[in-house]
């Protein structure tokens, strides 16, 4: 049975913070290319924290947090493979929303 390696990538508080008040705009979903995440699963949600084990299947992915005090905390770009995504408001209030954002 072959093994699969797993990686981690973490939105701790601290590491990479940036204040705003939206993603960049979508295109239309007839334009939009494939998602580079391909599935998450496990999603796990306490209020301040979130996790979830994702799948990238090409290009670069990152997590982002919306904290309940305007603060959008991004979690470092991964590669292709599984990753743990997270994203912390500890100290920023409750999560608002979050998710993850692929690169172009």
């Amino acid at each position: 049975m072959k093994r699969i390696k797993r990686r981690l990538a973490y939105a701790a508080v601290g590491s990479i913070m940036a204040a705003g008040t939206g993603l960049v705009g979508a295109t239309a979903a007839s334009a939009a290319p494939a998602p580079h995440v391909s599935s998450c699963d496990s999603y796990r949600n306490n209020g301040t924290v979130w996790t979830a084990n994702c799948r990238v299947d090409y290009g670069k992915s990152q997590s982002w947090t919306r904290c309940s005090d305007g603060t959008v905390l991004y979690g470092a770009w991964v590669g292709t493979g599984y990753w743990i995504f997270r994203g912390d408001c500890s100290g920023h209030g409750r999560i608002v929303s979050y998710g993850h954002t692929d690169s172009p």
